[in-house]
Order: structure tokens, then C-alpha cells, then sequence
């Protein structure tokens, strides 16, 4: 593998795991914030993020009972808020994407073309 393969990976690697970091203290303040277990708290996260494209959402979703819509107004602005406020100085669509694929890594949602990677 080339040096810059290398780099490139090792920096993938490094955003992955700064990603998954945030990730989870995003789950723990909506966990405190919002009065639920943690596990609630990873899923109404994966709600907000998710935009039904993946083929997860496509294909076994209804049989999971996740329901993206569901979410009230009060919970979207919580995590919404909370999503902006960690994940830094990115576009929320691109922190969206970028929560998707530590929550859901098998089955990724397509990047959305605001991106500027």
C-alpha cells in the first residue's frame, strides 16, 4: 500500500473514530435530556438521521417496528440542536451522514452532494 493510501486510510480511520465519540455523547445527552434509556436514545438518534434509503430501511424496517416519522417536534429540535453542537463545523446533512454510518455501517445511505469531500 502506498504512503498516501496509508495516510488516507489512517484518516478515514481517525474521522471514524472522532465520529463514533461523538456519537455517543450525543446518545448520552439525549439520554439525559430527554429522559430515556440509552437505547432509546441510540434509536430516536438513528431516526433523525435516517432518510429511509438504506436497504435496511427498505426491507426490515416495518418488521422492527423503527418508524423514521415518529419523532415528535420537541424530540427532532433536542437532537437536532444536540447534533449541530457536537458535531462541530459541518453542514448538518453531512453530520446526518456521518452519524448514519456509525449507527448503521452495513447498510449506508447515500452521501448527500452539498459535501465538499
Amino acid at each position: 500500500m502506498s504512503m498516501a493510501a496509508l495516510w488516507s486510510y489512517g484518516c478515514c480511520m481517525s474521522e471514524l473514530e472522532s465520529d463514533r465519540n461523538k456519537v455517543n455523547r450525543i446518545i448520552i445527552r439525549i439520554s439525559e435530556d430527554g429522559g430515556v434509556s440509552r437505547s432509546e436514545a441510540r434509536r430516536m438518534l438513528h431516526k433523525y438521521v435516517c432518510e429511509g434509503k438504506c436497504d435496511w430501511y427498505r426491507t426490515k424496517s416495518r418488521k422492527a417496528g423503527f418508524d423514521r416519522m415518529d419523532l415528535t417536534e420537541k424530540q427532532r429540535e433536542l437532537i437536532e440542536n444536540l447534533v449541530k453542537q457536537i458535531m462541530g463545523d459541518v453542514e448538518i446533512e453531512e453530520a446526518k451522514w456521518r452519524i448514519h454510518n456509525v449507527l448503521c455501517p452495513g447498510h449506508p445511505r447515500p452521501r448527500p452532494k452539498t459535501s465538499k469531500r
